[in-house]
């Protein structure tokens, strides 16, 4: 990463280009070697890597994590020009029987919340189907095993295997994250084809090894410092969800090299 090159950009390119938004920087790093990043530019307020492949510009864009910097982000990016494709991205937690590293693939996206129970919302964004069978077709030729299904986002970590069971009973998706479904409502009123391509790095029956929305407040650092202390048994946690990272950021670069050899399936003229 550090030998991006700061560049204007100064017009649109010829090409319309394909939009990765993921939220953490070891997200970012995997589809930044997938995709040959090797400049960056402001667009929006926002810092994006650019890279190209086969004569499509991709600009991949760190959101953060959540639901309310995604749409900050993606309102910034997505208003101001033409893009080809949105694509959310990174890492996702299997909601059905699943392998680390299994590619998830949405159907559909809608938000999630949890009072008392966890309610779904019933207004969801319907993902592209031609990406979804490039990506299923691209999956299958890696030999890496496709999860194809709805997907859900929440406002918060979902740390304990219970809750993702319950979660996965009350929606009846594939896969979790936090940013997918507030990317799909920006990219539906931008009128921008929407799709959902992440890898599995956590798994529907484990405990997470920490509170991680300790790490999402103002000083929740100090906080989660402090519980690790507390609770050193968390490191070979910690250790597991490392490795389990690992491979899902492997398999996500692999999954983005391929599907860009296919410019994602779109259409020359798109």
């Amino acid at each position: 990463m550090s030998a991006i090159r700061d560049e204007p950009l100064h017009s649109a390119p010829s090409v319309k280009p394909i939009v990765l938004f993921v939220a953490t920087r070891w997200e970012l790093a995997a589809v930044c070697r997938a995709l040959l990043a090797d400049r960056q530019v402001d667009i929006g307020g926002v810092r994006c890597f650019i890279g190209e492949r086969k004569g499509r510009p991709y600009w991949l864009i760190r959101t953060g994590v959540g639901p309310k910097a995604a749409m900050a982000k993606a309102n910034a990016v997505l208003s101001g020009w033409p893009v080809a494709l949105a694509i959310s991205t990174g890492f996702a937690g299997a909601l059905v029987p699943a392998a680390i590293g299994d590619l998830i693939i949405g159907e559909s996206v809608a938000a999630a919340s949890y009072s008392n129970a966890w309610m779904v919302d019933t207004h969801s964004v319907m993902c592209d189907s031609v990406i979804q069978l490039c990506a299923q077709s691209v999956a299958a030729e890696a030999g890496i095993t496709a999860r194809i299904g709805p997907v859900v986002s929440v406002s918060a970590v979902v740390c304990r295997a219970e809750d993702k069971q319950a979660l996965s009973r009350a929606s009846g998706a594939s896969g979790l994250d936090m940013e997918s479904a507030a990317l799909a409502l920006v990219a539906h009123e931008r009128a921008v084809p929407f799709a959902v391509i992440r890898t599995v790095s956590d798994l529907v029956g484990e405990d997470l090894p920490l509170d991680f929305n300790l790490f999402l407040t103002p000083g929740g650092w100090l906080r989660g410092i402090q519980e690790l202390l507390r609770r050193p048994s968390s490191l070979v946690g910690l250790n597991r969800l490392r490795r389990q990272s690992g491979l899902a950021a492997a398999r996500l670069a692999a999954i983005c090299t391929a599907l860009a050899e296919r410019d994602f399936g779109l259409s020359p003229a798109a």
